[in-house]
């Protein structure tokens, strides 16, 4: 048994959670402060081959930023993408707007050392899919204030995807008021918020909003520094949170019609190699099982309503649910690519932007999967594309970003999570706040979430029947930091 903590329960917590999670290992042994842990993973060098990879992409990312920003918003932002900058970007975050207190915190935790000095490191950059429903598990259609669940969009929407979704009017306080009819079941303190972030985002200029997405993306950068309280807010860090799944589809595009001897290529569309993968990645998460019916080959469909439909690869063909069926050659592959009507699944698309790309994920809980389907990869890589396995070997899986910090006191004094809307009814954090939380090494918040993780770990990777019972409870391990909030 390891020695992470000196508490012996706590310990014992640890050394189980990490039988199914080995990946978080090193997090229980860091005793970096968040400044210095943050600083340490936003340093990369990536090797000659995949900065030269990376061109397009960056050209893509600059593109959408100004072509989704007015001239006046881009005078006011601050990020470098030049020919050195080797790509970084969070893929844990489900595009929407700011919301639940562990995605806040994968944006707050990996870009620590920037929060408050936007005048010496910039802004923030990160990644974000659409790849999602409305109704995801985070965010439910809206967002939360004080434990009440608000609507943003109509019920009959919710499985929709936020990919390519058309724009919406969001007017807060006519839904609460006209549709919902929830407005008098907030506070007036709560009603004047509401009233103030209503009057913030139908101020926003959306014109060069093509899709739900952009709209999410200009949404939070305008509430992102209510975060912060007011006397923080001129130089603290402003996010940028990009739905890139538009620019991975370009990227992936390019490389099929341009790199057709790229291992991406020929994993699709080389039989032999093909059905290496299919085989290979059964039952691995963020792949597929058939058996499971889990998981999708290689992409998933859209239909009419922009809802998923969850694909099979038989006899040469994408075989879908509502009589979907798509011929697989690079041809039709593009084409619907191209029309909006397939996007790529996990394995493929990280196959793709990490693995030949050489992107430095920001990752949660996912480092797990990432880190296990980088091991099968190289496995297979080194045998017939040798080069391409010693390249991917590089590409550092060395953060986990899904701490809570976002923790605050509720009316009756008790520690709960808070959420974005939550944090902007205190005011934002405070200086103070932020200095407390640099004051504690990182493998102390490894310590509130432990149960949750070693559920998360039996559940994905063990048996559920192996599970044990533990005689420390969640308010116990949670103690830990109180002193902080």
């Amino acid at each position: 048994m390891e020695k992470f903590y000196s508490d012996t329960k706590i310990n014992e917590i640890a050394n189980e959670v990490v039988k199914y999670l080995p990946s978080l290992n090193s997090f229980y042994k860091n005793e970096e402060t968040l400044s210095e842990y943050s600083k340490r993973i936003n340093f990369y060098k990536p090797s000659e081959i995949h900065l030269k990879r990376q061109f397009r992409f960056k050209q893509k990312i600059k593109e959408k930023i100004e072509n989704l920003f007015n001239i006046n918003e881009r005078k006011e932002i601050k990020i470098n993408i030049d020919d050195s900058w080797g790509v970084i970007g969070g893929i844990v975050d489900h595009h929407g707007i700011l919301d639940h207190p562990w995605l806040l915190a994968v944006h707050l935790v990996s870009n620590f050392y920037k929060l408050l000095h936007k005048d010496k490191e910039g802004d923030i950059l990160t990644f974000a899919t659409g790849n999602v429903p409305l109704n995801e598990p985070f965010r439910r259609r809206g967002f939360v204030l004080n434990g009440k669940k608000i609507n943003l969009f109509p019920k009959s929407d919710k499985d929709k995807i936020v990919y390519n979704l058309h724009t919406y009017e969001f007017d807060i306080v006519k839904r609460l008021k006209e549709e919902s009819h929830q407005w008098q079941s907030f506070t007036n303190q709560e009603q004047f918020l509401l009233e103030k972030i209503n009057n913030v985002i139908k101020n926003i200029d959306f014109s060069s909003c093509k899709t739900l997405g952009d709209q999410y993306t200009k949404i939070n950068y305008y509430l992102w520094p209510y975060l912060f309280e007011e006397k923080l807010r001129e130089n603290a860090a402003r996010l940028i949170s990009i739905e890139y799944d538009d620019i991975v589809i370009d990227y992936m595009i390019y490389v099929f019609e341009n790199e057709k001897d790229s291992f991406v290529y020929k994993m699709l569309f080389e039989n032999e190699f093909r059905e290496l993968i299919i085989d290979e990645f059964e039952g691995i998460n963020g792949a597929w099982d058939e058996e499971k019916k889990v998981g999708t080959h290689f992409f998933w469909g859209l239909d009419e309503n922009n809802e998923h439909l969850r694909l099979e690869l038989k006899g040469g063909f994408l075989i879908g649910e509502n009589e979907f069926k798509l011929e697989f050659t690079p041809e039709a592959i593009i084409g619907k690519l191209k029309s909006k009507k397939i996007l790529p699944g996990m394995l493929l698309k990280f196959s793709l932007i990490i693995f030949y790309m050489g992107m430095k994920p920001l990752a949660g809980y996912s480092l797990e999967y990432l880190t296990r389907m980088k091991i099968k990869m190289i496995e297979i890589l080194a045998e017939y594309f040798p080069e391409e396995a010693e390249l991917a070997k590089n590409i550092p899986l060395d953060n986990m970003n899904l701490i809570s910090i976002c923790q605050g006191r509720d009316s009756q004094g008790k520690l709960k999570e808070l959420h974005a809307f939550d944090i902007f009814l205190k005011g934002g954090f405070s200086e103070e706040y932020f200095n407390k939380l640099d004051s504690i090494k990182f493998k102390e918040y490894m310590i509130p979430p432990l149960l949750f993780a070693y559920d998360y770990g039996i559940s994905k990777y063990g048996n559920i029947k192996d599970k044990k019972n533990f005689s420390i409870t969640e308010e116990n391990l949670k103690k830990n930091l109180e002193k902080i909030f």
